[in-house]
């Protein structure tokens, strides 16, 4: 997996995350987030490599297929554009401040 895959999947995750079963959040995390092999987390949960490597597959489609049906992360960078195309045209302070904190949210 690519960097840019890597961090494509983390965000993905924290969006949908919760909609994975207990165990297939654990093991992307452990592969995503700290970066363990997958013969580490084989270890870690008594499964073999390839157990593993099918429940990051599994979840990286999942989280893909949410992303496809509820577009969240994908309607969250419109608006953070629109925001800034906004922010850029107003010389409100107080109004500028607000953007910025929407912006941090999304």
């Amino acid at each position: 997996m690519t960097l840019d895959e890597t961090i494509y999947i983390s965000e993905l995750y924290n969006i949908y995350g919760e909609l994975l079963t207990a165990k297939q959040s654990e093991i992307l995390e452990n592969y995503i987030f700290d970066n363990l092999s997958l013969g580490e987390i084989a270890q870690i949960f008594n499964i073999s490599r390839q157990a593993v490597l099918d429940s990051i597959n599994k979840s990286v489609s999942l989280l893909n297929k949410y992303e496809t049906i509820l577009k969240i992360k994908s309607n969250n960078l419109k608006v953070a554009e629109v925001l800034k195309e906004v922010k850029n045209n107003v010389t409100d302070e107080k109004l500028i401040n607000k953007i910025n904190n929407l912006l941090e949210t999304l």
